[in-house]
């Protein structure tokens, strides 16, 4: 019966990793904000349901995140101009994951909305 469970949990942890998605690659990025449009670049690396990489235009900034199913959430810590401040995103997969769409803010400024497109 042990055996049995064992095999069970390793079967469903399987099912689980197999239906992950994988974002890893380069996305372009489109943000909407209230005053602006502004346009940039993301890099993903997925390990698992952990993201890194790195985000911006001329200068790029790291981020991290995860992926939970379809949902995408990530930081990313940018210094301009002698200033800081902290993006945050979130968003919905499509079904075919060349796509992304959602919410992102300046933390504790600006909110706005973005979408994001697989590079080819």
């Amino acid at each position: 019966m042990r055996i049995l469970v064992l095999a069970m949990v390793g079967v469903f942890s399987a099912v689980a990793s197999a239906q992950l998605p994988n974002v890893s690659g380069t996305w372009e990025l489109e943000m909407m904000w209230p005053e602006a449009n502004s346009t940039g670049q993301c890099i993903f690396q997925q390990e698992g349901v952990n993201l890194t990489g790195t985000c911006g235009g001329a200068d790029r900034f790291p981020l991290k995140g995860r992926v939970d199913g379809n949902r995408l959430s990530w930081q990313v810590d940018v210094e301009q101009g002698g200033a800081s401040s902290r993006m945050a995103f979130s968003g919905e997969l499509n079904r075919d994951a060349t796509a992304v769409r959602g919410s992102c803010s300046v933390v504790g400024a600006n909110s706005g909305t973005f979408t994001m497109k697989r590079s080819r």
